[in-house]
């Protein structure tokens, strides 16, 4: 039963033309391939560094790192959401939104970055961390000056300048690690490494952008505080959610060794590569569910549902195959010094990666159905208890602790949304689809028992291998099955 008091009319605003399934079905293949090839590169360079500084080193690199990306969550203060959510809704135009945040983004994006460089020289007092502190500051100016772009992007849904600029940023990292690794350099240029993507994103999207749209910045003062007030939900979800992803890793910084925050940092870093499949898909389906909300609650509900389904078919066997091969693969990637801690600390960050790809659906959705005070101030309390967790498990437990503390928080934020979103557009949790999942999820798991003590490279692609062919043969994906919800997508009415 949908409840009127939570849903607004679907026809209080007229409605842009529909997105092609087609164009979604692209945008997220596009991404997935790119960001696969990026992620070799990736997995290189972190394993170069990691394995060349050692878990103390590489925790002072970690510890700049992570509190430098807290203060990214304000890089885009949630305007470009607010477009995307105007432009597809019928209510605003393009051209006109973003030249307007990108006056905003000349105004605010040198204080921004010079209030992160003074606050981690006054919190941390490590010469090396504070120098890499202002280092990694200037990623700010790039990444404030680049969230320009995305709402041209995502309204669009043609990503294939975000993609080649993500494969050209991680091949530049690789490219100077592997040169900083020959020539045995200090720590700190470690640091000047991570100033490579944000800076060919910013030229590669700014450069596919400008050929969709004006870029030249408007300083409107009245239109930026408009987009402000409206922006103000999105801007605390996205400051409390970034909060959220870095304060462990900040927490444990204060509370415990730089050893044991390398060893968290690693462990993090190869887990939260898996994460960029949702982050794709949230960014391919975003116009569409906030399109199909403005037209039917029925329609959107249903939509929203097989975005979960289809997260929980990719998170289900992360959790459980990256928690059975957690020790293999933290060897693949540190020394020995990262294995014994490392590991466990893995096996809960794969948990808590598959969780995120059903919580991040999830949020978008609360977004979608207009629920933005809903998420906000589910997000201040999943970032209070994830504090709470940190300061209990932290110190006695490392970096195990920061990992089970992130697996509490992101369940208790699945349980809420889903039960926020069933009161507001009667999505319910597919228990059905994740009874049949169990079936491929067995195959998958026996295989990878099987062939323990082979190269993890090979585990891990028989596992994924065995995984896909259960479940087109068995379910619960199969072909019939994926034909089906396609012809439903492109029949979807409009609701008059």
């Amino acid at each position: 039963m949908v409840r009127e008091s939570t849903i607004e009319p679907a026809v209080a605003a007229p409605a842009v033309a529909s997105v092609p399934r087609s164009r979604i079905a692209h945008a997220f293949s596009v991404q997935l391939i790119c960001r696969a090839l990026g992620m070799l590169a990736s997995v290189v360079s972190v394993a170069m560094t990691a394995r060349y500084l050692g878990p103390g080193r590489y925790g002072e690199l970690t510890i700049a790192v992570a509190f430098v990306g807290m203060w990214a969550s304000l890089a885009d203060l949630g305007i470009g959401t607010v477009i995307v959510r105007r432009v597809t809704s019928g209510t605003g135009d393009l051209e006109r939104l973003v030249r307007v945040n990108s006056g905003l983004s000349l105004v605010y994006c040198l204080p921004l970055a010079a209030a992160a460089a003074g606050t981690g020289l006054l919190l941390y007092r490590d010469a090396d961390v504070r120098v890499m502190l202002v280092v990694l500051s200037g990623q700010l100016l790039m990444l404030t000056m680049t969230t320009r772009f995305e709402p041209v992007f995502l309204s669009t849904v043609r990503f294939s300048a975000v993609a080649i600029s993500d494969v050209a940023g991680r091949l530049g990292t690789l490219a100077m690690v592997s040169y900083l690794v020959a020539v045995r350099a200090d720590v700190v240029w470690f640091a000047v490494a991570q100033l490579i993507p944000p800076a060919l994103q910013l030229l590669i999207q700014g450069s596919a952008a400008a050929r969709h749209i004006s870029l030249r910045p408007i300083f409107a003062p009245r239109e930026v505080a408009d987009l402000l007030r409206e922006s103000i939900f999105p801007i605390g979800v996205a400051v409390v959610g970034v909060l959220y992803w870095r304060t462990d890793g900040v927490i444990l910084s204060k509370v415990s060794t730089h050893s044991e925050v390398g060893v968290y940092g690693l462990a993090y870093t190869v887990a939260f590569n898996t994460l960029v499949v949702s982050m794709f898909f949230l960014k391919a389906t975003l116009s569409t569910a906030t399109e199909l909300f403005s037209r039917s609650v029925e329609a959107f509900s249903a939509f929203l549902r097989r975005c979960v389904e289809l997260m929980y078919f990719v998170g289900v066997p992360v959790a459980v195959v990256g928690a059975l091969l957690a020790r293999p693969l933290i060897e693949l990637f540190g020394a020995r010094e990262f294995v014994e801690r490392g590991a466990p600390a893995l096996a809960m960050l794969f948990v808590a990666v598959a969780l995120r790809f059903v919580t991040g659906t999830l949020g978008q959705g609360l977004f979608a159905c207009h629920q933005q005070k809903f998420l906000f101030r589910l997000s201040i309390a999943t970032l209070a208890f994830n504090i709470a967790l940190n300061l209990a498990l932290d110190k006695p437990f490392g970096a195990v602790g920061a990992g089970l503390a992130l697996v509490g928080t992101e369940l208790f934020g699945m349980v809420i949304a889903s039960w926020w979103l069933r009161r507001t557009c009667d999505y319910r949790t597919p228990v059905a689809f994740l009874l049949r999942l169990l079936v491929p999820t067995g195959a998958c798991v026996a295989v990878a028992l099987l062939l323990v003590g082979h190269h993890v490279a090979l585990v891990v692609t028989a596992s994924a291998a065995v995984y896909l062919v259960t479940s087109v043969t068995i379910g619960p994906f199969t072909w019939s099955s994926l034909r089906t919800q396609l012809t439903a997508l492109r029949q979807r009415k409009v609701v008059a």
